[in-house]
């Protein structure tokens, strides 16, 4: 083998080297947006309960009006969220308002009892619960791709060939808090 077979041998695997480097990268990019489709198809889902529920315990309180709103408004920032950033700051903002329609609904036991009423907070804990597997979902396949791009041989790849680095999904300030534990009747 000639000095001019080993140049060409090293430059081919230097070439598959960064051609299966690459597609890996397309891959774990792909992932994230896919992770992000599927957590925007949660927060939607959630976002189009809210509507249903704001209705049926304004039946109940009436004069609960600004607590209803704030959870109206809150509800439209989040549909017109475009970033990941934005979903996360709206999804707080949500999270928070939600609680405090549940605590509305605790002043009023007709409305914990009205079937409409169950059946709607029912279906806001099963969305919760997939939220949450959707965010981390979401952050692992984040972190995936961050791993790969800021390691060897990522790092050099990745910057060139315009990969970016997508944030986490944040956790919310009131989950980094002390949890407040309280058992229903």
């Amino acid at each position: 083998m000639g000095p001019g077979s080993i140049a060409v041998a090293a430059v081919a695997a230097v070439g598959l080297v960064v051609l299966l480097m690459y597609n890996r990268l397309v891959r774990l990019r792909n992932r994230v947006q896919s992770a992000q489709a599927d957590l925007e198809v949660q927060l939607a889902r959630r976002h189009d309960l809210i509507p249903n529920l704001v209705e049926t315990v304004s039946a109940y309180a009436r004069h609960e009006r600004a607590t209803l709103e704030e959870i109206t408004s809150a509800r439209a920032q989040g549909v017109a969220a475009r970033t990941a950033s934005e979903e996360a700051a709206a999804d707080e903002q949500v999270t928070a308002a939600l609680g405090r329609v549940m605590a509305v609904a605790e002043a009023y036991p007709d409305l914990k009892a009205d079937e409409r009423f169950r059946a709607l907070h029912d279906e806001l804990v099963a969305t919760e619960n997939k939220l949450a597997f959707s965010r981390q979902l979401y952050n692992d396949t984040v972190q995936s791709l961050r791993d790969a791009t800021q390691s060897v041989p990522g790092v050099w790849l990745a910057g060139p060939l315009g990969f970016e680095e997508p944030p986490f999904f944040a956790a919310r300030s009131d989950e980094r808090g002390v949890i407040d534990a309280r058992f229903e009747e």
